[in-house]
């Protein structure tokens, strides 16, 4: 069949190019559709990338402004928790440059990007998958297709592989600031319900702000800005970023000739919302699985499939533990994450955290937390569920 490609991947984000880079290294003929054009927008995101990430995918370091070093959690009532880890825990990152790196990447090594060049359809074939973008009346042909395409479930409903259970609102926005230093975990329902709002000092006076919620994401936040906490340290304002997250995975990450990584499969960390790191470990996965379904020549479901058990043992425990805990924390009325900021304060608590905390992996933070005796009495649905 002529002008067919290789490997088609839908989004040139982080999982995207990632995708396209390690396929376009090893000769593959690779094209990536991005929806924007050639304008550059900047991301939704905090851009909070762990050194683990970095050492493991040589992520692209000149897109470095910051570090996270020290967590200050705040709770509804103005108690505080110190986290002071003795090295940096995490990188704070130009997301424009970080994007542009990852598909510099790929371009070098020989993959194509277009631009401008939104999917509409995806129709899986017995011998080839065929794409349709813009407007145009010629499909894009390849023998497989990755879907890299972020929080957009119109594609994954339509080829059956349905969408994550649920999603949460995410706002963002960069303000020139006085007086804060660091970085600050804010919780409350009257300040970001069933969630929490960070304050990340990002160098030069300036510092991103944001929260998550259920709904009603941007009022909440106009509130946050107003509080007595910011508003007379803030000298200027940007503009507000919003986005959807998703909250669990889909119910299927693969088809016949098909993969679905990073957020658009709801690979995601529910407990902070990241989803750069688990986004290129699933592209990582795909890649394997990829090459696999290459060299024998069958691209079928029982090949596919091979992907999602391997992020299954890889991410399943961490994503379905941090839901889990997500869905248990979203019912607690502020009086008791107060109480648990006590008990944390003067019981040990902090002992646990220290000994177990890792900024990417949370379940084995999680059931040491739930093994407490302390937390176990002031919460017996929570840590005996």
């Amino acid at each position: 069949m002529r002008n067919i490609h290789d490997v088609a991947i839908i989004g040139a984000g982080p999982a995207g190019s990632y995708t396209a880079y390690q396929l376009a290294k090893d000769d593959f003929d690779v094209l990536v559709l991005e929806k924007n054009g050639p304008a550059v927008l900047t991301p939704a995101c905090t851009g909070i990338i762990s050194l683990e990430a970095f050492k493991r995918f040589h992520l692209p370091e000149d897109s470095i402004i910051s570090e996270i070093r020290d967590i200050k959690l705040i709770s509804p009532s103005g108690l505080t928790l110190a986290f002071r880890p003795v090295s940096t825990l995490a990188y704070i990152v130009d997301r424009i440059k970080f994007d542009q790196g990852l598909r510099e990447l790929a371009l070098k090594n020989g993959a194509n990007i277009k631009l401008s060049a939104s999917c509409r359809e995806i129709q899986i074939k017995d011998t080839h998958v065929e794409v349709r973008v813009n407007d145009s009346g010629e499909p894009i042909r390849a023998k497989a297709v990755v879907i890299a395409s972020g929080f957009y479930h119109k594609f994954c409903e339509n080829l059956d592989l349905g969408s994550p259970p649920d999603y949460i609102q995410g706002v963002q926005t960069e303000v020139l600031i006085e007086g804060i230093e660091g970085t600050e975990i804010h919780v409350g329902n009257g300040i970001a319900p069933g969630s929490f709002a960070w304050v990340v000092g990002i160098g030069n006076s300036r510092a991103r702000i944001g929260l998550t919620t259920k709904k009603h994401a941007p009022v909440f936040l106009d509130k946050f800005l107003e509080g007595s906490h910011l508003k007379d340290k803030i000298k200027e304002k940007g503009p507000i970023l919003c986005k959807a997250i998703p909250l669990g995975s889909l119910k299927m990450t693969y088809s016949n000739r098909l993969l679905v990584v990073g957020e658009a499969a709801g690979l995601v960390k529910a407990t902070t919302h990241g989803g750069i790191y688990y986004g290129l470990i699933s592209s990582q996965l795909a890649v394997e699985t990829l090459k696999e379904a290459f060299r024998s020549g069958d691209f079928g479901s029982h090949i596919m499939r091979r992907y999602e058990e391997r992020w299954r043992s890889s991410l399943g425990r961490e994503i379905k533990t941090g839901y889990n805990l997500r869905r248990i924390f979203s019912s607690l009325h502020d009086c008791q994450i107060n109480r648990f900021f006590k008990i944390a304060m003067h019981d040990g608590i902090m002992d646990i955290v220290y000994k177990n905390a890792r900024f990417d992996w949370h379940s084995d933070l999680i059931f040491s937390l739930a093994r407490s005796s302390s937390l176990k009495n002031i919460y017996p649905v929570f840590f005996n569920s």
